[in-house]
């Protein structure tokens, strides 16, 4: 399942009645038995399942479901005048109305002549990870100037830095997180295993990997550390390292309704 999954049921692939009978079974009846609400699945028409990052899931049922729909309306609406079912002729897209940046979140609604819709978004901490982007951009566009001046060690700091903070973010998506500011060796473990299966490109663990190596030599002159790379092959890692942040960056983006 990729980052930043998000579908609806016009997607014939996917199969809505599978998704809702996973949300009853998972959340929505163990939240009704919890609550002793006098309810049937029948009489749900809507709900939106907010997924905290650390806590108990969040069940909202019905009126409680807020849902926003992007919707292609018969005829000419005038401002001020209510839309109602009559009016819409497709809804394309579907999300709750109210949901923290830090959750995830699955919903359905029964549209009327439109069916069953169900959408979902599996990301975690998109503020969080909103911000480690920004610093990474940072550390990337200082690694950039380093390097044009010919610093190669300050350079190879920074693009670290930078790099390490694109896997931070696209991890914390996924709820994954690296205990410890020091973890080099979970990060770069977890980027491989994360481009290993196709999420990315190889070249981004290999170039970051080339870079924790020469770490040792930029920031201390260890002698034992691996040699500093050249500017040539620096200029590659941070094309990479580029490369991974800005998908960082795509996985973190909001995915609220494009206009049309």
């Amino acid at each position: 399942m990729s980052d930043a999954e998000r579908a609806e049921t016009a997607n014939p692939a996917l199969r809505a009645g599978d998704l809702i009978d996973q949300m009853f079974t998972l959340w929505i009846l163990p939240h009704i038995e919890r609550s002793n609400l006098d309810v049937s699945r029948e009489q749900i028409a809507q709900a939106v399942v907010i997924l905290h990052p650390n806590g108990a899931p969040e069940v909202l049922l019905n009126d409680q479901a807020e849902l926003v729909a992007k919707a292609k309306v018969r005829g000419a609406v005038a401002a001020g005048e209510p839309v109602t079912t009559k009016n819409v002729e497709q809804v394309s897209a579907l999300r709750p109305a109210n949901v923290p940046p830090s959750a995830g979140w699955i919903a359905f609604a029964l549209l009327p002549g439109s069916g069953i819709m169900v959408a979902f978004d599996f990301r975690y901490n998109r503020d969080r990870a909103a911000e480690l982007l920004d610093r990474a951009q940072e550390f990337l566009a200082t690694g950039c100037e380093a390097l044009a001046a010919g610093r190669i060690g300050p350079s190879v700091e920074t693009a670290l830095a930078a790099g390490e903070l694109a896997i931070t973010a696209i991890a914390s998506l996924q709820n994954v997180i690296h205990k410890g500011r020091n973890s080099h060796g979970a990060r770069q473990a977890w980027l491989n295993s994360y481009t290993h299966v196709g999420n990315g490109t190889p070249d981004w663990y290999k170039a970051m990997r080339h870079l924790l190596e020469a770490r040792p030599s930029a920031r201390y002159g260890d002698p034992q550390g691996r040699d500093l790379p050249t500017a040539t092959e620096l200029a590659e890692f941070l094309a990479h390292v580029d490369d991974l942040v800005q998908y960082a960056i795509q996985q973190a983006a909001d995915h609220d309704f494009e206009d049309s």
